[in-house]
């Protein structure tokens, strides 16, 4: 567990960073392009995401699970034949969608309610073909527990895409084309990390063999992957299409829709995402340390790091809600000028625990080769958001979104983890954490809006928030100790020793 919790430490602190700058980014894309032209660049993006999604994501997960197998196997040759399949499939794949998408350009065009967004996902096609290299690669470098190098490129793509977006909005681009600038500046990343990538895979002893009999491995364990990737993704882009005019049958206009999607999904969501950055870390180190135990059919250790993660990741989740519930709108107005985006945020935070959980347990189920099992699952769920999104909008407008997506996690998320006591035969407790951390976040809830409102004479917007936000972080840490639902004593003297055994 050690061990587990160090590569969570170190990708945290790199996904932080990257986290950060990306979401800098997103306000200064917010503020150069406008409301409007940010929900039609999103609405370009999610299609693009499908796209990539063909490439990038069952891949790298069936190389990272059989890198991980065959260290523990210490087949070299294997691993090499794993990653030559696994490129030559991405390529392959990622060829044929670019062709595909440029030859029926017209058809895809016609989906949008704006013709401005083919433009961006025209212009963002490249990309599809540099990611492919880069995600079956840096598989590679996550089966082998390179963690700090896999941060690293992602890192590295964050910094060259913001940079390069800027630079180009400033020099060549102006208005609304500051869109097509953010889809170039992303297929720039895109090259220069599929080559620093390479480069790494070479450093740290990777080599390429014969990919004979490793291909039916790989697209084995791929294709359900993929498919089940695919299906979540395929979700956004739908809702992109579906919102928009929903919100138009309900009797707003194009601008409205467009404009109350844009703040929604370009604002208010990202920010239910960012607690997600520790459980982000702590599903990706559990994947390829799930498979080796699974290697070693070593069930015990399993279950212990089951338990742990699900419950590390309630504990995440609620340590942030009350903070948004209480200076959401406060939040909004900060950073991006828009206290609707931050009314938007109060009502949505109680959606970062399904998401959570489900971030944690999707990777258990994908972890233990139980991939199709999960997408059931969450296709049962997805059919809750559609209906919403569907039928909603003409009572609570965009607000159908969030009940949607919420009633998606929380199906979901009920799911999985019914399947995972299951298939480990795991006690999994978190009922009872969860109800008692609601209840502590109540009282948590008043005193940040009291804090708020409190410090508003005596500090400006950002220290208010720093200090309202604070002062309910350690509330809530120290409500959580008192009613004994986290020991920090424990683990203060956990780490305390282990410093001393370091030490001596």
């Amino acid at each position: 567990m050690n061990k587990l919790f160090k590569a969570v430490f170190i990708i945290t602190a790199f996904a932080g960073l990257t986290r950060l700058i990306g979401f800098l980014f997103r306000i200064y894309l917010s503020r150069t392009l406008g409301a409007e032209g940010l929900g039609v660049y999103q609405i370009a993006i999610s299609v693009y995401m499908v796209l990539e999604t063909f490439v990038a994501s069952g891949l790298p997960l069936v190389v990272s699970k059989l890198t991980s197998k065959y260290e523990v196997q210490k087949n070299k040759k294997a691993q090499g034949g794993a990653a030559s399949a696994a490129l030559i499939t991405g390529l392959i794949a990622a060829c044929v969608l670019v062709g595909l998408v440029y030859g029926l350009q017209s058809l895809i065009g016609g989906l949008f309610t704006d013709e401005r967004c083919l433009s961006i996902l025209l212009t963002l096609l490249p990309a599809i073909v540099f990611a492919s290299v880069y995600a079956v690669l840096r598989g590679y470098l996550w089966g082998q527990k390179k963690f700090f190098l896999v941060s690293i490129t992602e890192l590295f793509e964050q910094i060259v895409r913001v940079s390069v977006c800027i630079v180009l909005i400033a020099l060549v681009y102006s208005s609304f084309d500051g869109a097509i600038a953010a889809g170039v500046s992303l297929v720039i990343s895109s090259c220069l990390s599929a080559m620093l990538v390479i480069a790494l895979f070479f450093y740290t002893g990777g080599r390429f063999k014969k990919p004979k009999g490793e291909f039916k491995n790989v697209l084995k364990s791929a294709v359900p992957v993929t498919g089940v990737r695919i299906a979540g993704s395929i979700l956004m882009p739908l809702i992109a299409i579906i919102m928009p005019k929903r919100l138009m049958a309900a009797g707003f206009s194009s601008t409205q829709a467009l404009t109350q999607f844009g703040v929604a999904i370009g604002m208010t969501f990202p920010l239910l995402y960012l607690p997600s950055t520790l459980t982000g870390s702590l599903a990706t180190a559990l994947i390829p340390d799930l498979s080796s135990d699974l290697a070693r059919k070593d069930y015990k250790e399993i279950a212990k790091k089951i338990e742990s993660s699900l419950k590390f990741a309630i504990f995440t989740a609620f340590l942030v809600i009350p903070v948004y519930m209480g200076l959401g709108e406060a939040i909004g107005i900060f950073l991006f000028n828009n206290a609707v985006s931050g009314q938007y945020l109060m009502y949505a935070s109680w959606i970062m625990l399904p998401i959570a959980i489900n971030n944690i347990a999707s990777s258990i189920l994908n972890a233990l080769n139980m991939e199709v099992k999960g997408f059931i699952n969450y296709i049962l769920g997805a059919v809750l958001l559609v209906l919403c999104i569907f039928f909603l909008p003409n009572y609570i407008g965009i607000l159908s979104l969030v009940w949607g997506m919420g009633s998606c996690m929380t199906l979901a998320a009920i799911l999985n983890i019914r399947m995972i006591r299951k298939t480990v035969t795991v006690k999994i407790k978190i009922i009872k954490p969860i109800v008692i951390l609601s209840l502590i976040s109540v009282p948590c809830i008043f005193l940040a809006r009291w804090s708020l409102g409190m410090f508003s004479a005596v500090f400006p917007l950002i220290i208010n928030l720093i200090v309202s936000g604070g002062i309910t972080v350690l509330m809530f840490c120290l409500l959580s100790s008192v009613f004994k639902v986290v020991d920090f004593t424990s683990l203060f003297v956990s780490f305390s020793k282990k410093k001393q055994g370091a030490a001596s």
